[in-house]
């Protein structure tokens, strides 16, 4: 192999693993209150609560009911996790109501985390499935642990 074929490389990327979630999972439901949350902590913004604690711990007894199969205690975890995601999305826009600065610096954060609260699963249209990678929509379920997106 010569210096001179590595010079060009061309990569598919089309297809690939990426790290996204599944749209109703209650991660993604714990993640879309995390990022106001700091957000908010590093503008400034007094929240009335924030649900960092407690909202960790409803994440954590969802998992292991669910992983011990106990699908209505998990189901009262999962609806405890989109509660406090509903309180700290109302309590961020009571806080931010009348400036225009706040407002467009949240209005990004605010919109993921009222569409992850919305979505059901068998929703059709779009979804968000990461939020960091907003993009990604599933093509098909693929492997078990390994959902196939497209981004």
């Amino acid at each position: 192999m010569k210096p001179a074929d590595t010079r060009q490389v061309i990569v598919d990327t089309t297809v690939q693993p990426k790290n996204v979630m599944f749209p109703t999972d209650a991660k993604l439901i714990h993640r879309a209150r995390e990022r106001p949350v700091r957000l908010a902590k590093k503008t400034g913004l007094n929240l009335r609560q924030s649900y960092v604690r407690i909202g960790k711990l409803a994440l954590i007894k969802h998992q292991r009911y669910a992983h011990a199969k106990q699908f209505k205690r998990a189901n009262r975890a999962l609806r405890r996790l989109k509660t406090y995601l509903g309180r700290t999305i109302r309590d961020i826009c009571r806080r931010i109501a009348g400036d225009a600065e706040l407002d467009a610096l949240f209005k990004w954060p605010l919109y993921q985390a009222a569409t992850v609260l919305e979505q059901r699963q068998h929703q059709r249209g779009n979804k968000i499935y990461s939020l960091l990678a907003h993009e990604v929509e599933c093509i098909g379920k693929g492997k078990a642990h390994a959902p196939t997106s497209s981004g």
